[in-house]
């Protein structure tokens, strides 16, 4: 009976293997062909005008809807509507308003250039490093997004990060959030009409534009900061959360083939037009997301209470969250090795020796070797894919109970709302 059974189970995992293989050579088959299109090498000229003149540029169909939505001044009836665009996944609710209607169909078409075997691949290539690239959100993406003064004024402003006086709880949520869109926009079919990475993107956006239009009804001074949430800043934190991240993996020996790296990149793009990106702040392929990436972080890059704030909390989420696997040296170490002395130390990320730095590089090094080892043959790389499936869900798990994005007007805001409402 034992034996009958392991056999059974055999034959599904060499049935499943083989299936895994033909489908995961016939995307990057057709990956390599699209690649021979495409002109990898064409950068565009990021200079400090053309994204000094996007600080005052945002997202005109995200903030009009916003903007027709608040006009309405019902305030229990704006909380329960976005409070019901989370719970209800497939559809919005019967009584919402035309004009969210419109938007979610209008933000859920994807660019005419949008690639759907870039796409299949790039979302392969997450899945199979997505707890590196989890970790490295943390380590490297959100702190040098915060070393952008500017745009980390917007985070401070808002308290939607530091939410009751800076409580850890609400700041693991926001955390979490941001983990949980970056996992449904790049998993599998994530970006699908009806997948979670399309319809996540689409509700981030709808924050971007309520926390917009929160600041600019508060005296934001847009002189000094720029606009809030900007199509600079917004590119910045997208190239972060992708280009950025892949120097990240360089540093602990994670290379990708040439097809690999523009297919993350494409799914990346893609997301940046559902996010409200204009068309000309868009990189045109791997090469000039990353000169894009470093040509914001250069020019933002600034000493602020609001970003040393904003580290010291997430230093606090690190040391609390991951307490188990590593301490607080092991963090401090982790955040230097990723983001270098000079950020660190603008960031009041504390000092730590030269030693344990290198110590922490040979040890992610040598595990990311394992992995990348296991890669390289395809069988291996689906039993990858499935430990780094339950290795998300169990990361998500230990940042926040929650397992929807949390669309939702801050209490901070609400309040302030009401009272102005009732004025």
């Amino acid at each position: 009976m034992l034996m009958n059974i392991f056999l059974l189970l055999l034959i599904l995992f060499i049935g499943f293997s083989i299936s895994f293989i033909i489908k995961n050579k016939r995307i990057k088959k057709r990956a390599l062909e699209k690649l021979k299109q495409l002109n990898t090498t064409e950068t565009t000229d990021w200079n400090e005008a053309k994204l000094s003149s996007k600080r005052h540029m945002m997202d005109p169909l995200a903030d009009k809807t916003v903007a027709a939505i608040m006009a309405k001044k019902e305030v229990n009836t704006i909380n329960h509507l976005f409070e019901a665009i989370v719970l209800d996944k497939n559809k919005l609710p019967d009584n919402a308003p035309v004009e969210l209607m419109e938007y979610f169909e209008q933000s859920a078409v994807l660019p005419a250039w949008a690639d759907q075997d870039l796409i299949d691949m790039g979302q392969q290539i997450y899945l199979r490093h997505g707890i590196w690239i989890g970790i490295l959100l943390a380590y490297k993406s959100l702190p040098e997004c915060y070393a952008c003064a500017n745009g980390a004024e917007v985070l401070h402003k808002t308290a939607r990060l530091n939410e009751k006086h800076g409580s850890l709880e609400a700041f693991s949520r926001r955390i979490a959030e941001t983990a949980q869109f970056v996992v449904f926009a790049m998993s599998p079919d994530g970006l699908n009409p009806k997948g979670k990475g399309l319809r996540a993107t689409q509700k981030v956006r709808l924050i971007h534009a309520v926390i917009r239009y929160y600041l600019k009804q508060h005296n934001w001074d847009a002189e000094k900061y720029g606009e809030p949430i900007n199509q600079e800043d917004l590119a910045g934190t997208l190239m972060s959360f992708s280009a950025l991240i892949l120097e990240g993996l360089q540093i602990i020996g994670i290379e990708f083939e040439p097809v690999e790296l523009e297919a993350y990149i494409h799914c990346w793009r893609v997301i940046g037009h559902i996010a409200g990106l204009d068309d000309d702040m868009i990189p045109k392929n791997a090469a000039d997301a990353l000169k894009l990436g470093h040509s914001i972080l250069d020019k933002e890059i600034a000493p602020s209470e609001g970003a040393r704030e904003l580290t010291k909390a997430l230093r606090d989420f690190q040391n609390k969250k991951s307490k188990p696997i590593l301490g607080e040296d092991s963090n401090t170490a982790l955040l230097r090795l990723m983001m270098g002395n000079e950020v660190s130390d603008l960031l009041d990320v504390p000092p730590i020796s030269a030693e344990k730095i290198s110590k922490m590089k040979k040890k992610m090094t040598f595990i990311a070797n394992i992995g990348e080892v296991l890669d390289k043959s395809l069988v291996f790389s689906m039993v990858l894919q499935f430990i780094t499936k339950f290795g998300l869900l169990l990361m998500l798990r230990r940042m926040s109970n929650s397992s929807i994005i949390n669309f939702y007007l801050p209490k901070s805001l609400t309040q302030d709302w009401r009272a102005r409402n009732q004025r």
